[in-house]
């Protein structure tokens, strides 16, 4: 789980190897800002290597241009998902 969002929302990481990390999400129908954001983060990262996923700056969505336009209540909860699959790779 990841409690920082808003609504439930899990993650799980497969990092068995290192070179294509697998990513799976799973969040209700009635949660589809949660579910966008679990869909950008699995569109853009899943399948990358750890290193490649390690270097996506923690503020990305600003240069997607969400920083705009979604309030900083739901980007902390994208950047909970990033953190979280980060901090998987690292241990």
């Amino acid at each position: 789980p990841v409690p920082e969002c808003q609504s439930p929302l899990f993650l799980s990481v497969d990092a068995t190897d290192r070179a294509r990390i697998r990513l799976y999400f799973s969040a209700p129908p009635e949660a589809p800002t949660t579910r966008g954001f679990a869909s950008i983060l699995h569109q853009g990262l899943d399948g990358l290597s750890a290193d490649e996923i390690l270097a996506v700056p923690d503020d990305f969505y600003s240069a997607l241009g969400l920083a705009d336009t979604v309030s900083p209540l739901r980007l902390r909860g994208m950047s909970a998902m990033l953190a979280r699959i980060k901090r998987h790779l690292r241990t």
